[in-house]
């Protein structure tokens, strides 16, 4: 380990312990103690950008009071602490013998996974009514987002979610807006897991 490495893993699993915490300011101390450690690097001003990426989650508050899979917080908190540590020895250190541009590839595809990463946690989607043209019938379904290889949102994850009149708000049915973004958090999840793991 060199001087320029510091353990935020500690910081990063309060999040998962205290969901009822602000935790994006959270976020935003764990951004300042980092400076506070490398105020070197905070008058960088692609390292700030860099920190504060990976720090700083800008999830809605709800998501953060969702803990029934820990293992996608594990996963991010784990991601951000390898991200930091690579991100830091390599522009705290010579980084002898290493190339920059094995540094920009292996920080792009990482920055990468830690995008759909955060995809997965606060799933992107959009519900849409198609009508049954014999029946004459109105369904919905979900269609949700992924980063493609390069870093464009696309519609990947397509699930039915049955009859609009099954709905007391139709489109607009909270219930059912809860079950779309579930639906496409578990699709996208599966996809991150065959890509990682």
């Amino acid at each position: 380990m060199n001087g320029c490495e510091g353990n935020y893993q500690q910081a990063l699993l309060l999040l998962l312990l205290m969901p009822k915490v602000p935790s994006n300011k959270l976020n935003k101390e764990m951004t300042d103690k980092f400076f506070d450690e490398f105020p070197a690097l905070k008058s960088i001003p692609p390292a700030k950008t860099v920190v504060e990426f990976i720090l700083e989650d800008n999830f809605k508050d709800e998501i953060y009071n969702d803990t029934s899979d820990m293992s996608r917080w594990n996963k991010l908190t784990q991601l951000k602490q390898n991200m930091l540590d690579y991100y830091t020895h390599n522009v705290c250190e010579s980084n002898q013998g290493g190339q920059f541009h094995e540094f920009h590839t292996k920080f792009y595809q990482m920055s990468l996974q830690l995008k759909r990463l955060r995809l997965v946690i606060q799933p992107e989607f959009h519900v849409i009514k198609n009508v049954h043209p014999v029946s004459k019938i109105p369904y919905l379904s979900v269609r949700g987002f992924w980063l493609d290889d390069n870093d464009k949102k696309v519609k990947v994850f397509t699930k039915s979610l049955g009859r609009e009149d099954s709905y007391v708000d139709g489109k607009n049915d909270r219930e059912m807006l809860m079950d779309a973004s579930k639906q496409i958090q578990e699709m996208s999840f599966a996809k991150y897991q065959e890509l990682y793991s």
